[in-house]
């Protein structure tokens, strides 16, 4: 069991370093459809991994100057607040809507990004100040990082292309230097619920942490639309076949 999560850690790593997303969105429905493990567990306990991954990830960006920094800043400083109230409204909420909900978003956000970032940008960019769209992402971010307990980056990936009209590279990079943060306080609120399974975080860690480097390095070299489109279907394709898996469909 151990190598296999040592194996499912690997490839929500690599994906992570590519796209800019913290992992348990992937995560979360392998380990309760293939692990059969219980809800709070599996949504939780890939949590904390996020902090490695992000920072593994964030390495080879940060070498390159790729980062956005005011958009990191603005987004981490209002969205560390909202994650805390995101993870401690999971305890008035049933976990088998949580997992629908992770789903539903999912699908939302890649169907919307394929569609492209002008349809977008020209609604937001030249009307709505630069620092309140920051500030917006990172408190809707932020809030469901928390109680989705994912890192953040399936929201702050498209909403930095589209509504900010950062490159994706510069969104991915962006997005793990936040959900790097986002993550601490979340770990900590659902380690006091009892929702992480420590064996388990250790174990997607070491599979982890060199995948997520390999993956930003692909991820650098790859033309900023590929990846956008790779990144939305993606999305739409994971997002399907998790919620048809939690209606038994």
């Amino acid at each position: 069991m151990s190598i296999a999560y040592i194996f499912i850690g690997i490839i929500i790593g690599f994906l992570s370093g590519i796209f800019g997303i913290g992992g348990s969105i992937i995560a979360t429905p392998v380990l309760k459809t293939i692990f059969g493990l219980p809800d709070f567990i599996a949504i939780a306990s890939p949590l904390p991994v996020i902090i490695p991954t992000a920072i593994s990830g964030i390495f080879g960006y940060w070498q390159k100057g790729i980062i956005h920094k005011k958009t990191a800043f603005l987004t981490i400083i209002v969205g560390l607040p909202a994650t805390i109230l995101g993870a401690y409204s999971t305890k008035f909420i049933n976990s088998s809507w949580l997992m629908i909900l992770t789903g539903i978003v999912v699908f939302i956000v890649g169907l919307r990004f394929l569609q492209g970032n002008h349809l977008v940008n020209s609604e937001f960019k030249n009307k709505i100040p630069f620092s309140v769209c920051a500030i917006a992402i990172g408190i809707i971010a932020g809030f469901f990082s928390g109680l989705l307990a994912v890192g953040g980056g399936i929201i702050l990936v498209p909403a930095f292309v589209l509504m900010l009209g950062l490159s994706m590279q510069e969104a991915v990079s962006t997005s793990l230097l936040c959900i790097a943060f986002f993550a601490i306080p979340g770990t900590l609120v659902h380690w006091s619920l009892g929702h992480i399974n420590w064996h388990l975080v250790l174990n997607l860690s070491i599979g982890v942490i060199p995948s997520s480097y390999l993956g930003a390095r692909i991820g650098m070299a790859i033309k900023s639309k590929q990846l956008q489109v790779a990144f939305s279907l993606f999305l739409i394709i994971f997002s399907l076949y998790f919620i048809l898996k939690q209606i038994n469909i």
